[in-house]
């Protein structure tokens, strides 16, 4: 589980210091030019260093430079881009913040999320430095450029995805000397400038990278469904379509066992999953195990200060007998022996929904923060395909097909309503439940919500102030006010 990207991430991730021109005015860097970089090695730890930014815990990002403790995109506390996003969504509940029951404003703070954008500029610089290198194989020189690539497409895709287009360096003549704020982008520009990186990036990837030396690099299928998801979020259906077909063809499977995905590391259903280990520590049971549960889901655990929950109303729309409700619980076992349930002794916990387990990992395995945390799985390539599908040409056989497999496996195709192929906006709504029945705190639910329009509309049903213009997040206030207001907020802020 050691793997090389793991034991060189933190040292690397201190390699190299740059600011993003939304957040600061210069370009800094720890080393001259004239001696660092010079080998495809030091390139290479360049590159390991953005990796620190999609790790699970939720302040490993010291970013002096800013003044704040940056939390990591894949941080399952409170904010990061998986966090933020769940967190406002039906499927995820944290009982500490209630302001992402929509009741955020303009001042809503998520400066130690954004403030990472900057490593946008930080990719940029790489490619130079590595575009400058003489001394390596030409095709060694094409692999890392088309990692740094796919790296900065996917911190622009987290990014555009929680704020819409923001401010970017991605010339590198524009590296030289002071770095003025620039204004946003249009949407248009700044989409086809994650398309451009990654499809650029594509050809010269890694393949599958499960049980190499590259697991936990980007690769192939990465790449390929941050593709999908951009022309499938942007409803050009037509567009995502060939990159879903084509990650069919890279060798991932459905397991036949649902836990196993989040037991077994590096499985053939994973595509790419968060690396973890005792340098990298994720802290995903840090964030769902109460303070006083030891026991759940049949697993012994430890203790501690789990904030997350998963809403009744999402857990009862589990048929009976669904495999994947082994992984949530609505009941525990606390150190005491006192025997907290739902009906019965729901404490201080229990009482707003359940305990989201998901991974079964041993305590002591767990307590380390060993938990490789799944990203991108094939799951989702069949549920999209179901989904482009019915888009282009309504709920056919074939569309039912792709979803049947993920059905088949949970144990609850019988549940499917018999008039789901009467319209496409019955198939729509079942597979939108199904998506977050199987993707559940997997970071989709609000990009899924979104681009089926039902995000404000589940607000309002809930009674938050929901408004339209919520389906982005407002810009820090910091960055507008640093800016002099060439950063524009959101409309509707």
């Amino acid at each position: 589980m050691k793997t090389k990207i793991i034991l060189s991430l933190l040292a690397g991730s201190l390699l190299f210091s740059t600011t993003s021109c939304d957040l600061d005015s210069k370009v800094y860097s720890s080393f001259a030019e004239t001696n660092f970089p010079q080998t495809e090695e030091d390139a290479r730890s360049m590159i390991t260093g953005l990796y620190a930014y999609f790790k699970c815990n939720s302040g490993g990002v010291n970013d002096d430079s800013n003044g704040v403790w940056a939390l990591p995109l894949y941080s399952p506390g409170y904010g990061g881009w998986l966090g933020i996003s769940e967190m406002t969504t039906d499927e995820v509940y944290n009982r500490e913040h209630q302001e992402v029951q929509f009741n955020w404003g303009s001042a809503f703070d998520t400066y130690s999320t954004y403030t990472l954008s900057r490593n946008i500029t930080r990719a940029t610089y790489i490619l130079q430095v590595i575009n400058n290198l003489t001394d390596i194989p030409e095709e060694v020189k094409k692999e890392l450029i088309a990692e740094v690539k796919c790296l900065r497409g996917w911190l622009m895709f987290c990014f555009y995805d929680l704020y819409g287009p923001i401010p970017v360096v991605l010339d590198p003549a524009e590296l030289d000397g002071e770095i003025k704020y620039k204004p946003r982008p249009s949407k248009e520009e700044y989409f086809n400038y994650m398309i451009k990186d990654l499809t650029e990036a594509l050809p010269d990837l890694y393949d599958k990278t499960n049980n190499t030396s590259n697991w936990g690099r980007v690769n192939k299928g990465l790449a390929t469904m941050l593709l999908m998801k951009l022309y499938m979020n942007d409803h050009q259906y037509d567009k995502a379509l060939p990159y879903a077909e084509s990650l069919t063809q890279m060798g991932y499977r459905l397991l036949d066992n649902y836990n196993d995905i989040f037991s077994e590391e590096q499985n053939e259903e994973v595509i790419w999953a968060v690396p973890s280990g005792e340098q990298m520590a994720n802290e995903w049971f840090f964030y769902v195990i109460p303070p006083d549960c030891s026991e759940v889901c049949g697993m012994e655990v430890t203790p501690y200060w789990g904030v997350t929950v998963m809403p009744w109303d999402f857990y009862d729309s589990y048929t009976e007998g669904d495999k994947r409700k082994e992984g949530l619980s609505d009941h525990y076992t606390g150190p005491d022996g006192t025997f907290y349930s739902r009906d019965g002794n729901p404490g201080a916990v229990l009482s707003y929904g359940a305990i989201i387990v998901k991974y079964f990992i041993p305590k002591e395995e767990a307590s380390k923060g060993d938990v490789p945390f799944v990203a991108f799985r094939y799951a989702d390539v069949l549920l999209s395909l179901a989904e482009i599908e019915n888009e282009l040409n309504g709920p056919t056989n074939k569309a039912l097909d792709y979803l049947k497999q993920i059905t088949d496996r949970a144990g609850v195709t019988h549940s499917i309503p018999t008039d789901i192929q009467s319209s496409k906006e019955k198939f729509k709504e079942f597979l939108l439940a199904e998506r977050g029945r199987e993707l559940y705190f997997e970071g989709w639910r609000r990009q899924d919500m979104i681009r089926f329009d039902k995000y404000i509309e589940y607000g309002l049903s809930k009674g938050f102030p929901a408004k339209d213009h919520m389906v982005l997040f407002p810009i820090p206030p910091q960055v507008i006010i640093e800016s002099g207001g060439i950063v524009e907020q959101n409309p509707g802020y």
